[in-house]
């Protein structure tokens, strides 16, 4: 039976961490494989640099969300790898095969002040909901709130009772406006690079600055009735391109 691409997503993962190269890219384009993790290098040959590199135990990951979109599969895992643990990835496929790739981390913090981590939370889709309407939704309150910067709207896209991920923060609509005030001074957001989604599930990809250097901000939400009732994400600086194991650009 046909494996289906979350399948083969996951099949790069077992690889990975069992440090099995060839279990590992047995769904990767040899020829074409284009690499956007700045800390790894091109290519085929750049995975199976950083699968033999690095010490086993920085290898072993954990699988907590995976959805597909078109020709984009979008996971979240926890893994130990140099001080980073929970990561997002973006694969894009053509012809059954993985030929690009994008990766993004942040470490592991306590549980926030309302008792959630950052991987906690309902973990598959809900296909019942409709992704398009989704996606646009969040597109609208992305480029409304974040990048236009009009906070005022901010109610109509967000439900009272949000439920949040994020590291240090309270859930509702109220500690939300009160955060986002004062990160809004510290930071810019300029451009969407992805909105993928499946049913419930809209992950946001973006890039602008945080105290003036390139920043990437990733978000997973979870929609409902039109509404953002549950979020995880992280900003992480992009490193300069010349401190880079590749030169793809991490976003």
């Amino acid at each position: 039976m046909a494996k289906s691409d979350i399948e083969k997503v996951l099949t790069v993962f077992a690889g990975i961490s069992a440090g099995d190269v060839s279990l590992a890219t047995r769904y990767v384009d040899h020829k074409r494989f284009v690499q956007h993790n700045p800390y790894a290098a091109d290519g085929v040959e750049g995975l199976t640099q950083f699968i033999t590199q690095s010490p086993r135990d920085q290898l072993q990951l954990t699988m907590v969300r995976a959805f597909q979109d078109g020709c984009y599969v979008v996971t979240q895992v926890t893994w130990q790898r140099s001080g980073r643990n929970v990561f997002f990835d973006i694969f894009r496929f053509e012809h059954g095969l993985i030929v690009e790739h994008w990766a993004f981390s942040t470490e592991a913090a306590p549980p926030n002040e309302s008792g959630h981590t950052q991987i906690d939370g309902p973990t598959e889709a809900k296909l019942s909901e409709d992704t398009d309407k989704n996606k646009s939704v969040i597109r609208k309150y992305y480029e409304t709130v974040h990048i236009a910067g009009d906070h005022s709207k901010i109610p109509h896209y967000v439900a009272a009772d949000q439920v949040r991920h994020e590291p240090g923060v309270r859930d509702g609509l109220a500690a939300f406006l009160r955060d986002l005030e004062v990160i809004a001074q510290h930071r810019t957001i300029d451009e969407i690079k992805f909105v993928l989604g499946q049913g419930d599930f809209v992950f946001v990809a973006a890039r602008g600055t945080h105290e003036g250097n390139p920043c990437a901000y990733i978000d997973l939400y979870r929609v409902e009735s039109e509404k953002i009732i549950e979020h995880w994400g992280f900003p992480e600086e992009i490193p300069p391109l010349e401190e880079t194991k590749n030169k793809n650009g991490m976003l």
